[in-house]
C-alpha cells in the first residue's frame, strides 16, 4: 500500500476526504447555533418535563408527544426523536429557512408536499463518561448524534447498512473507558461517532475507523456539529491503522454470532461482521496489543461462545498474546434460542412471519452444529504491560456497577500492577485499610430450638451468613467468614497484616505459617477487588 505524507497510507487519505460531514461548515455552524438555542439535553428534558422523559426512555412514543406543545423544541422533539412528520412550515419556524433548507439539502430531513419527515436521528447527547462531568458546562458536555431510525420508532426491518444510534451497548463501553488525558486514541467501528465524541475531552488525536463510508459520514456530521475533528478511515477492524500505535482503544464492533452473513441469513453492517461464530472477536482482541504503546488500554464489548467441552474463561483467555494484562466481564449468558430472538427484534424483524422462521430456524441449525450452548456477552479490558508474567481474570459480573465505572476498572490494572510486584511474604509486612465504602452484613436466620424464656432479642437468631458488601464502584458482594471478617476488622493502615494473622492463628490455636499461607490468596482478591487498600493507595 502507498505512503503518504505524514504515514497516513494514501487510502487512508481518501477515505478522509470522502467521510466529509453532510453539512458544509457555514451550514453546520448556523444549524449548531440553532439546536444550542432550541433542542440540548436541558432543553428536551424541561419541554417532556418529568412525565414526557419516563415515556420516551420507555419507549412509549405516544405518550411523550403528549407532553408536548408547539414550541420550537417540542417540534424538533417530535422530528428527529419520535419520527413524526411536521408542517415545512412548522419547521421553518422552528429552525429558519435556511437551516430547514440545509437539513434537506443533507438529506436529514425531506420535505414534500408541505411536509417534513425526518429522514435520519438527530440526538442531543450529553451522558456522564467520569466523575467529574458534573463540573463540566453544556458547551463541554452535550452534542448532537446523527444516526438512522432504531426499529422502535420506525418498525420493520432495517436497511443491510444501518448506522447504529446511541444504544445501551454505546453508553455501557462509554462508561467504562478508562479516561486519562493521552496523545492518540482509536475508535474502532466509530458508528455514528459516539466514542469518539467521548474521546475527544480528552485526547489530543482521535482516529475513528469503520467500513462504512456512509457510517463515517454520520460521524463526521456529529462531530462537526460538536465542534471537534476526527481522523477518519474507512476500513475493516485494524486494516486502516496498521503499524501505527495508540494510548487508548475503544471499539463497539459488530460482535454478533452468527453463521455469517449471505442472502439466507441476512445481516447488518452494524452489527454482523461477516465471520462465522466470535471469530471477529478473537481477531481484533488477538491484534489490539501491537496497536498499543507500553502501557496503553483498549476496551471493547464481545461475544463468545460457550461449548459442553470448553471452559468460557480458557477460550477468551486463549485469544490474548502475551505482555497484555486482562479484566474480562461476562456481563450476561443467552441461550441460543434466546439470543437469535433478540438479535432478530433487534433488526426490525417480525415474529411469526415466513422471515422470522426462516432465518430463526437457520441461525439455531447453525448453533446446533457449531456445538455451541449459550453465548457470553461482556466487556474485555486490556492494558499493554510488556512483562512476563500477565494478569488474566475472567470472573460473571451480573450485578448492577455504578457508572461510570471506568476509574474503577483502571484502579484494578493499577492494584494488580502493585501485586505483581510484592511477595506474600512482602504483602503480610504491609499494613492495609479496609476502603471505606466497605461493610459487613450479617444475615441470622432463626433457630426454633432457641428457649422462649430467653427473652426478646435472644438467641433466637442464629448467624447464618457474613457477607462484605462494597457501596460502590463494583459493588461487590463477597461471603466471607469469622476469621477473616476479625482480620479485616484490624486492618486500619496502621497495623502490619503479619501482627493480625499471628494473633489471629494464636486465637484459633493454629499454626502461623498455615493461615499465612491459605491467608495469601483471599488478601490478594480482596486487594485486586479494592476490599483491601494497599499502603499510600485511596480507590
Amino acid at each position: 500500500m502507498c505512503m503518504a505524507p505524514g504515514g497516513m497510507s494514501e487510502d487512508a487519505r481518501m477515505s478522509e476526504a470522502a467521510a466529509r460531514p453532510l453539512l458544509n461548515v457555514a451550514e453546520t455552524d448556523r444549524l449548531r447555533t440553532t439546536l444550542d438555542a432550541h433542542y440540548t439535553v436541558d432543553v428536551v428534558n424541561a419541554t417532556l418535563d418529568w412525565e414526557g422523559q419516563a415515556a420516551l426512555s420507555r419507549g412509549d412514543y405516544a405518550g411523550a408527544a403528549r407532553a408536548l406543545a408547539g414550541d420550537p423544541t417540542s417540534e424538533l422533539i417530535r422530528l428527529f426523536l419520535l419520527a413524526e412528520p411536521i408542517e415545512t412550515a412548522v419547521l421553518e419556524r422552528a429552525v429558519g429557512r435556511e437551516n430547514a433548507e440545509a437539513l434537506h439539502r443533507a438529506g436529514i430531513v425531506a420535505t414534500n408536499g408541505g411536509t417534513a419527515t425526518a429522514r435520519l436521528e438527530l440526538r442531543p447527547y450529553a451522558e456522564s463518561d467520569a466523575p467529574s462531568d458534573a463540573d463540566q458546562t453544556p458547551a463541554e458536555s452535550g452534542w448532537w448524534v446523527l444516526s438512522d431510525f432504531g426499529s422502535d420508532v420506525r418498525p420493520g426491518p432495517l436497511s443491510s447498512d444501518h448506522v447504529l444510534g446511541v444504544g445501551a451497548a454505546a453508553l455501557l463501553l462509554a462508561q467504562s473507558t478508562m479516561r486519562r488525558p493521552v496523545e492518540r486514541a482509536l475508535d474502532i467501528g466509530t458508528g455514528c461517532g459516539i466514542q469518539s465524541l467521548h474521546l475527544s475531552r480528552h485526547c489530543d488525536r482521535v482516529t475513528s475507523t469503520d467500513i462504512s463510508l456512509r457510517a463515517l459520514r454520520f460521524a463526521a456530521t456529529s462531530a462537526a456539529l460538536g465542534g471537534v475533528e476526527f481522523d477518519l478511515r474507512e476500513g475493516s477492524l485494524l486494516e486502516p491503522v496498521a503499524g501505527e500505535e495508540f494510548d487508548l482503544i475503544v471499539s463497539n464492533p459488530p460482535f454478533v454470532m452468527s453463521p455469517g452473513w449471505s442472502d439466507e441469513t441476512g445481516g447488518y453492517t452494524y452489527r454482523d461482521g461477516g465471520l462465522a461464530g466470535d471469530e471477529l472477536c478473537r481477531r481484533l482482541v488477538g491484534g489490539l496489543p501491537a496497536r498499543l504503546r507500553s502501557g496503553g488500554t483498549a476496551q471493547l464489548l464481545a461475544n463468545w461462545a460457550i461449548t459442553a467441552g470448553e471452559e468460557v474463561g480458557e477460550r477468551v483467555q486463549s485469544w490474548l498474546p502475551d505482555g497484555v494484562d486482562a479484566w474480562i466481564w461476562q456481563r450476561e449468558v443467552a441461550d441460543p434460542g434466546e439470543y437469535v430472538s433478540l438479535w432478530l427484534r433487534d433488526g426490525g424483524e417480525v415474529p411469526g412471519t415466513q422471515a422470522w422462521r426462516k432465518r430463526y430456524n437457520l441461525w439455531r441449525d447453525w448453533f446446533a452444529d457449531a456445538g455451541i450452548v449459550a453465548v457470553g456477552m461482556g466487556l474485555i479490558s486490556l492494558r499493554r504491560s510488556d512483562a512476563a508474567a500477565r494478569t488474566l481474570v475472567f470472573e460473571d459480573v451480573p450485578q448492577a456497577i455504578e457508572q461510570p465505572i471506568g476509574g474503577e476498572i483502571s484502579a484494578w490494572f493499577d492494584r494488580g500492577a502493585w501485586l505483581a510486584t510484592y511477595s506474600d511474604a512482602e504483602i503480610l509486612q504491609s499494613a492495609f485499610r479496609v476502603a471505606p465504602d466497605v461493610v459487613l452484613r450479617r444475615d441470622s436466620a432463626h433457630s426454633a430450638a432457641s428457649s422462649p424464656v430467653a427473652g426478646i432479642g435472644a438467641p433466637g437468631w442464629q448467624t447464618s451468613a457474613l457477607t462484605l458488601v462494597q457501596r460502590s464502584g463494583m459493588r461487590w458482594e463477597l461471603e466471607t467468614d469469622d476469621a477473616v471478617a476479625g482480620l479485616l476488622a484490624g486492618c486500619d493502615g496502621r497495623t502490619p497484616l503479619s501482627l493480625l494473622v499471628a494473633l489471629l492463628a494464636d486465637s484459633r490455636g493454629l499454626s502461623l505459617d498455615a493461615v499465612a499461607v491459605s491467608l495469601a490468596p483471599v488478601v490478594r482478591d480482596l486487594v485486586a477487588r479494592g476490599v483491601l487498600l494497599p499502603p499510600a493507595s485511596s480507590r
